[in-house]
Order: structure tokens, then sequence, then C-alpha cells
């Protein structure tokens, strides 16, 4: 094309389409908004490298990071954002509590959190950082409780440890009547083991044995708020059909976000075998990444939750990494999509 010299003073007004940090900042927040957490960090990222100087877009970056498990680097970012502004931030502080937590640096955290609450009393995440104390105090109490609970054992052979996880690796091995005879004696010897009851109730359930539920709610009549006995009536009283009943269990679960990171992994499992899909994306993407290989039947439960919302891609893409880290589930699924046999109701989690 041969611009004359009219086109080129034409060329010369046009004005440019510049994007601003601002315009990725927003469009950021829409994605996060949609749930779009790693569009997200894209966009925030772009933001904040057009404009450095802005310590929200860098602060918004960082909490997008933590919710994908990216904890170390997002408490870089709010390092950064402290030393180049100073306490004027404060948020920062409850930010990096909730990811020292995550990452069981529980001192750091608290000392986060109570910085945190001093320089901001009353703030908009005042009560958010007195609920995260009280949980790791709550946790802290709970570790306190199991170690004593097996000191009180009194065996140097540690005998009824290596019980416990004998009957708890039959409980995986599809064995529950096999577990239940070790499970008895250790209750019999030690009935204050919270642990082992909550086996027994998951063996007997299993086995068709409905005095599963009376274990469980025994527990939780001893133990209030015993995380273990909660899931186990919140599946028991879900497979049963009874959803009325097992409503107030899975709330009370729902509200529960563990720092052990078995626990939290626990209670995603739960929540996808009582159909509760959303929740458990948000909870499995928080895990890092090295931890899910680990527990390749995560990637199964996180498959089922995306399929059953509807994101068949993200599914297919985690079916598949279940499948190649030995995840045999999963590979009949992937090839019973593949010769289009596949069946509404196979699409369910199950724990066992």
């Amino acid at each position: 094309m041969n611009f004359t010299p009219e086109n080129e003073q034409e060329n010369r007004n046009v004005v440019p389409f510049y994007r601003s940090g601002d315009y990725f900042f927003h469009r950021g927040i829409i994605a996060y908004r949609k749930n779009h957490l790693k569009r997200a960090v894209k966009l925030f990222e772009r933001a904040v490298k057009l404009t450095d100087k802005e310590p929200v877009f860098h602060v918004q970056l960082a909490a997008v990071l933590s919710e994908i498990g990216q904890y170390e680097r997002s408490n870089d970012i709010l390092s950064m954002v402290l030393a180049k502004h100073g306490d004027v931030q404060s948020e920062c502080y409850f930010f990096m509590a909730n990811n020292y937590a995550y990452l069981g640096l529980f001192e750091k955290a608290e000392e986060a959190a109570k910085r945190y609450m001093v320089l901001t009393p009353g703030g908009e995440f005042f009560r958010d950082a007195g609920d995260l104390l009280e949980l790791m105090q709550v946790e802290q109490n709970e570790k306190d409780e199991d170690e004593e609970e097996w000191d009180e054992l009194d065996l140097s052979s540690d005998e009824y440890i290596i019980e416990h996880d004998r009957a708890r690796t039959l409980l995986k091995k599809g064995k529950p009547e096999e577990a239940i005879p070790i499970l008895q004696h250790i209750i019999e010897e030690h009935p204050t083991c919270w642990a082992a009851h909550n086996h027994l109730a998951e063996a007997l359930f299993r086995l068709g044995d409905d005095s599963a539920f009376e274990i469980s709610q025994n527990v939780l009549e001893e133990d209030e708020g015993n995380l273990f006995a909660l899931c186990n009536l919140a599946v028991f009283f879900t497979l049963q059909q009874e959803k009325e009943k097992a409503a107030p269990f899975i709330n009370a679960i729902k509200r529960i976000y563990p720092l052990d990171i078995e626990h939290h992994m626990k209670v995603a499992q739960v929540l996808a075998a009582v159909g509760d899909y959303e929740q458990v994306i948000s909870r499995i993407i928080r895990v890092e990444p090295f931890l899910l290989e680990r527990e390749p039947d995560l990637f199964h439960c996180l498959a089922v939750a995306y399929y059953q919302t509807d994101q068949q891609e993200k599914a297919l893409f985690y079916w598949r990494r279940a499948e190649r880290l030995g995840n045999t589930i999963a590979g009949d699924l992937l090839l019973k999509i593949e010769q289009k046999q596949l069946q509404d109701n196979e699409l369910s989690y199950r724990l066992w």
C-alpha cells in the first residue's frame, strides 16, 4: 500500500490504544470473581508491571497467589510492599499470617496476625485475624491431645500406633472386616482413642452395620467438634439418601479450614463425596502441586468436581494426570468417555 502525504497526515492523527495498569487490574478483578484464578494472576502481574508503584495491585496479586497455593511467593510480594510503604499497608500482615499458617509456620502466623490486629483495631480483617488465632490455638490443642493420647498408650514398642496404621491400611485396601477386630482391641484398651472409634465406624458402615451412626454420635458427645466424626456422619447420611440429616454435618464441615494438610485434603474429599463440588475445587487448588502428585486420587476428585460443574476440559486434564500417576479409576473413566459408554451414575466421587 502506497502512502500519500495526505494518508501520512491522517496516520499521524491516529491515537494509539494504551492499556494502563488500571485496565489490567480491573480485568484481573473480573477474572478473580469468576474464579479464573490463574488468568487473574497473569492480569495482576501485567498490572504491577505497568504500574509498579501502586501497592494495591501488588497486594491483590499476592492474595490470589495465596489462593492457588503459592504461599511463599505471596509472602515475598507482601514483604516487599511493607518494605516500600510501611505499616500503612497493614492488611499485608493479615495475608502473611494466612500464608504462614498454611505453610505450618504457626509462630510466624501468630506474630503477623497479632501485628495486624494491633495496627488496625476494628479493621476489615480484624475479626478474621481473631478467628485465625483461635483456629491455630485449636489446632495446637488438638495436636497436643493427639500426642498425649498416644503417650498414654505407654508402649515403648509403639505397638498400638503400628496396629492402628495396619487397620487404616486394611481399610484403604477394601478390607474393613479385617480392620474391625484390630480397632476394637485398641478401643478396649484405650477408650478415648477417638481416631480408632472413627475408623471403626467407617468399617462398620461399609459392611452395612448401622451401629456406625451411634459410634460417631458418641464421639461427638465426648469430643465436641471432632472433625472425622463430622465427616463420617455427613457421608453416612448422604449415602443413605437422608439429605436433611446430612445437612448440619455438611454445613459444619464447610466452615472448617484445617491448617493440617492431610485434614485439609480429607475435608475436600468428603465434600466431593457429598456433592459440594464448588467447595472441592476451591480447596484442592490451594494444595501445593507436589503434594497432589503424591495423592493421585485427589486429581481424580478434582476432575469429578470439574466435570460436575460443566468444566469438561479441565476434568479430562486432571483425569489424565491421575491416570499417569496410577489411578485406575481415572483410567477406566477415560476409556469409557473415549468409547462414549460413560453413565451419569459413574461420575460421583466415592471415598471407598
